[in-house]
């Protein structure tokens, strides 16, 4: 059944995550499978006890409240006759069919071939070929058993077409149900397995563009990194060897977080920090940096995407304020809005389009796709000119909290 596949897939449906009405139908399926589902396929034995001793019983019962409208003493002998009777022609089938199966697998194994598997309809299409002579071996089994039992004449066995005709018929049919039912349920498994494997590689897929474009910004930070590096070089080798030493540490720092998905907040704005920390030894007194946390923020729990935030930080100081000759001013903030986190980064620099920097928009572009990516319609990114000219960017997520810093979200 299909909550058996469900078990191989951890990730999809946890035990813990399933709703009440899941939990309710979970149930009621192991119930089912329990007692009245039939796979022969899988548990040949266990099957044919079920056939013969609970659908036997009351498929039998239904049929002689049916034929006998008279007194209970009439309908319990018809019930007992007709269940014996289902009862040796079930036996009847099963041994003719494991005589069948042992045939078959040693005649393939006499030519090295593979016995095919043999689904239920299978088993059923061959109970329903048995009905009539296990009817007729019935009938003088237990005419047989009367004889021997019961003093008197013997009865002599007639097999009345009239009577054991509609018993062959409703055989059939209940065979034919359990051939019905049994294609329906594997066609509604088969069409829930589907789906569950459709979401698990879709949720694969997602998970390799956001390693991507995770993977990108490690590039894009280091070669804004190095450039500055290499304009501290002619001017001030010290400082330059300084902010050598400052960028290992930093880098270290970021290889190991981006083994994660996501971290907390208090980490991305470390970087941040480290960052301008970096650049100010450049710029020196023309850059200053603000950052403005919501004091209801736990920065040390609150998660967030690993490298969300400082790319944008990046592109605030290289095409924002390093054009401009006077310098300028970078604000970092952070607030909590109706249960979503809103990052912003803003500048006072020249503007969007006034940098002589020719940008290919990969930082911008890759944290807009990994918000949509890790939290849908939930994930906004926002741009719009700063309010003492420059540039802003608004990044809003839903509020998510971590219980330590192994990039494991839970809400």
């Amino acid at each position: 059944m299909i909550w058996e596949v469900l078990d191989a897939f951890p990730g999809i449906l946890g035990r813990h995550s399933v709703s009440t009405t899941l939990r309710k139908e979970w149930r009621m399926n192991r119930v089912w499978n329990w007692l009245f589902s039939l796979n022969f396929e899988k548990n040949y034995f266990t099957s044919f006890i079920k056939l013969l001793f609970i659908w036997n019983p009351l498929w039998t019962l239904i049929l002689s409240f049916l034929y006998e409208r008279g007194s209970v003493r009439s309908v319990g002998f018809r019930w007992s006759w007709s269940f014996l009777e289902a009862t040796v022609v079930g036996l009847f089938a099963m041994v003719v069919i494991r005589l069948f199966l042992f045939l078959e697998k040693a005649w393939l194994s006499s030519r090295s071939q593979a016995r095919s598997p043999h689904g239920t309809g299978w088993y059923l299409l061959f109970m329903g070929f048995m009905v009539p002579p296990g009817l007729f071996l019935a009938l003088r089994l237990i005419i047989f058993l009367i004889n021997s039992i019961l003093a008197g004449d013997p009865i002599t066995p007639e097999f009345q077409w009239q009577y054991y005709g509609s018993e062959i018929f409703w055989g059939w049919m209940l065979l034919l149900v359990f051939f019905f039912f049994k294609s329906w349920e594997e066609l509604r498994d088969t069409a829930r397995l589907n789906h569950i494997r459709a979401e698990e590689l879709e949720k694969e897929r997602l998970q390799a563009l956001l390693t991507k474009l995770k993977d990108q910004m490690n590039p894009h930070f280091l070669f804004n990194t190095l450039n500055t590096v290499a304009s501290l070089i002619p001017a001030d080798p010290p400082k330059a060897e300084q902010v050598v030493v400052k960028l290992s540490s930093l880098f270290q720092a970021i290889l190991e977080a981006t083994r994660k998905t996501s971290h907390p907040l208090k980490n991305e704005l470390d970087f941040c920090r480290d960052y301008l920390d970096i650049e100010k030894t450049r710029f020196g007194t023309r850059l200053v940096t603000k950052i403005k946390i919501d004091p209801a923020i736990n920065t040390d729990s609150v998660m967030v995407p690993v490298l969300i935030l400082q790319p944008l930080v990046e592109n605030a100081v290289k095409h924002g304020i390093s054009s401009k000759a006077a310098g300028g001013h970078i604000w970092i903030e952070a607030a909590v809005e109706n249960d979503h986190l809103i990052l912003s980064v803003e500048d006072d620099g020249v503007g969007f389009g006034n940098s002589p920097y020719a940008g290919s928009g990969t930082a911008m572009e890759n944290c807009r796709k990994r918000l949509e990516l890790e939290f849908g319609n939930e994930g906004k990114f926002e741009v719009s000119a700063g309010k003492k000219g420059g540039a802003k960017i608004v990044l809003m997520m839903p509020v998510k909290n971590g219980a330590d810093e192994r990039g494991k979200a839970t809400t």
